[in-house]
């Protein structure tokens, strides 16, 4: 016993040293998530060094926006703990009408590793909801063996096999053999053995050759044929650990006894079988849009920052807040609460993943050609501007240093051979529309290649200085400005040109309160319309574009929000039309709302045509900067509010997050009634 114990100390401690080593590795490899990586090693360690202790599987669940390296952390994960063969993963995104793929990976587990330690994971379950976007069931029978899994780690598959219709053949050959004569002791013919051998066609494997003549051996032939043996195995594992015990178990019977035993087994392998996955780790992974509201935005002049500092708000609550919209309250339940989420990357993540890439690279040459590579911050920087949609992960910086190194890199050295050229680095640049390989002898420049470089954000991002970027400038002023005199806040940033396709600039703000009172009702919707009054003013009310479009079904949609669920309008009440997909649309009912709605967005209208008015000097001047210009950030834009403001006062602007207004207001109250109190008592 002490020789066990001392045994499993000394498994537990070398198991303990994987995990750790484990640690180590994908911090090296994955980038800007090293407390992501802290959460999972260390919800894993109590499934990893105790599996024998467990009666349900471990749920951990990974939620995060596409590309952020969900999937690949848990497949390096089984192959750092030594699960490669053991690891199961199902892709819920291409399973989502039927469960055939779902069920043949758990015949596998059922054929593998049934009732041991295993690792799973469900990939891209929002595409398996069960809900739809109005809160109604789905028929998703596909998704059902996967609650099952996730619930108890048990489940049974019917499962189709051919070895059962040759099971069945054979079992109809055996009797009517047995009909006609075959008799059968301890598992071998004794009787019409020649018969059998021809009948059964198995002269070939019976026959021998003495001399010149062709003889049959008779004296071991098996009333079963040995080649059946390993499909009885297959079909009924759970009854024998190996096919030669399936062999010693025939040898010991008569010919009805192998019918009775063969139907049997047939019986065993016609019934459901019980995939046990009790033991195993289950990871759940998958992006809620619902809680990365981030997600859908594509632009990628918008900062990594601030996505990065948006997702890391992200919490428990509100993941399980996003999954009810997709599933019922108990599949939610199920997946338990252990929910690490991931952060979107930060500017600094994404320069350290380039820096990593680019490192492969100069690895890779080395290792093949002895020659040190290296990428000028130019080539870095190129990557980055070129490659970074902050909500898109890595995928397109992989395929942009693809694009712009990997398809230079044949070139390179065979430039290189064919001027035998005598090489100790090669430095890579970027300048305007070019990449430069520049060869060095030690410190000495030798040679120099240049590629023109597509550069499709790039081009995209410069200035047009156009009409569009006029209109687009003015549009944007107009916002800006409503935004810093109504609201009291200055926007973080504001483009007048954007490599976003459809998108001619946009404005970003972050207001500092996390709530709407009615106050500030007409002041937003004011903000919405500020581009198009601004464009109304500058250009005239005969020239405004269509450009506001989107501005107008946001302000329609506040509104309507307001009133309809908010209780903002006459009547503190919800509303709900009959189609919910036309809920926050005004439509030609005639209905009270409608009206109010239409009174609200008039007076927004006309204010912040006012407020535009009484500030043209600015709205012109910022404009004109903006036409010119394709960016102006937040300390700019406090410089022109300074400068060219009617009645603007700095100290207006509210820049404090902790705002105490509700707080303060119910405060004084309470210290008025008690000091009421006090002169009455």
């Amino acid at each position: 016993m002490a020789k066990q114990i001392q045994a499993r100390h000394e498994e537990i401690v070398q198991k303990q040293e994987i995990l750790d080593k484990a640690k180590v590795t994908l911090k090296r490899e994955f980038i800007g998530i090293d407390h992501v990586i802290d959460e999972v090693v260390g919800a894993i360690s109590s499934w990893y060094l105790f599996p024998d202790l467990q009666e349900k599987p471990v749920i951990i669940n990974l939620w995060g926006l596409t590309g952020v390296g969900k999937s690949s952390l848990v497949s390096r994960l089984a192959q750092l703990i030594d699960f490669g063969t053991k690891f199961y993963h199902f892709d819920l995104g291409e399973n989502d009408t039927d469960g055939w793929t779902i069920k043949g990976q758990l015949a596998r587990i059922y054929e593998n590793v049934n009732g041991y330690p295993v690792l799973l994971a469900f990939d891209e379950l929002q595409h398996a909801r069960t809900l739809d976007e109005n809160g109604k069931e789905m028929d998703k029978t596909a998704s059902r063996i996967i609650w099952q899994l996730l619930d108890t780690g048990r489940f049974q598959i019917s499962r189709y096999s051919y070895h059962l219709e040759e099971l069945h053949d054979l079992m109809q050959k055996l009797r009517y053999l047995l009909k006609n004569g075959v008799r059968v002791s301890k598992g071998k013919v004794i009787s019409k053995i020649e018969y059998f051998i021809e009948y059964m066609d198995l002269r070939r494997e019976y026959k021998k050759i003495e001399g010149s003549e062709t003889k049959l051996e008779t004296n071991n032939v098996l009333f079963v044929p040995t080649s059946y043996h390993e499909d009885i195995f297959s079909l009924a594992k759970e009854k024998f650990s190996t096919s030669f015990e399936v062999k010693e178990m025939l040898m010991e019977l008569n010919g009805n006894e192998t019918l009775k035993f063969l139907f049997d087994i047939f019986s065993i392998g016609n019934s459901p079988k019980p995939v046990d996955c009790s033991k195993g780790l289950i990871f759940v992974l998958g992006n809620l849009d619902e809680a990365y509201t981030m997600s859908n935005d594509f632009n990628p002049d918008m900062d990594a920052d601030e996505f990065h500092e948006q997702s890391m708000k992200i919490n428990v609550p509100i993941i399980k807040k996003a999954l009810k919209k997709r599933f019922r309250n108990e599949q939610i339940a199920r997946l338990g609460n252990m929910h690490i989420i991931y952060p979107a990357f930060s500017k600094k993540s994404f320069q350290k993943i380039i820096e990593l890439e680019l490192s492969k690279i100069v690895e890779k040459v080395n290792a093949y050609q002895k020659i040190k590579l290296q990428f000028d911050q130019s080539v870095h920087d190129l990557i980055y501007k070129e490659g970074v949609y902050p909500t898109q992960g890595t995928r397109p910086i992989f395929t942009t240093i693809h694009q712009i190194i990997h398809t230079k890199l044949g070139k390179v050295i065979s430039e290189m051979i064919l001027k035998n050229l005598v090489v100790s680095s090669i430095i890579f640049k970027a300048k305007d529309n070019y990449i430069f390989a520049d060869y060095y002898d030690k410190e000495l420049k030798i040679h120099s290649l240049s590629f023109h470089q597509q550069l499709n954000l790039e081009n995209l991002r410069k200035n047009k200085q156009d009409d569009v970027q006029a209109i687009t400038a003015v549009h944007e002023a107009g916002h800006v400005i409503i935004s810093a005199i109504l609201l009291h806040t200055v926007p973080e940033v504001i483009y007048s040109n954007t490599a976003e396709a459809g998108t001619g600039g946009f404005v970003y703000t972050k207001f500092k309160w996390k709530y709407i009172s009615r106050k500030e009702i007409t002041n937003r919707l004011a903000l919405f319309l500020g581009g198009l009054a601004a464009e109304k003013i500058i250009f005239g009310e005969e020239n405004i574009t269509t450009g506001a479009e989107e501005d107008i079904e946001k302000a329609t949609n506040f509104i309507t929000v307001m009133l309809k669920q908010c209780g903002m309008g006459k009547l503190p009440a919800a509303y709900h039309a009959k189609d919910p997909q036309t809920r926050n649309y005004l439509h030609d009912q005639g209905s009270e709302l409608c009206r109010e709605a239409e009174t609200w967005i008039l007076k927004a209208m006309a204010l912040a045509e006012e407020t535009l008015k009484a500030q043209e000097v600015l709205l012109l001047k910022m404009a004109d900067y903006l036409s010119d210009n394709r960016q102006i950030n937040k300390q700019q834009c406090y410089q022109l509010l300074e400068r060219y403001a009617r009645n603007f006062d700095g100290d207006s602007l509210i820049e404090n997050g902790d705002l105490l207004f509700y707080r303060n207001h119910l405060k004084e109250k309470v210290a008025v009634l008690e000091s009421v109190t006090e002169r009455t008592s």
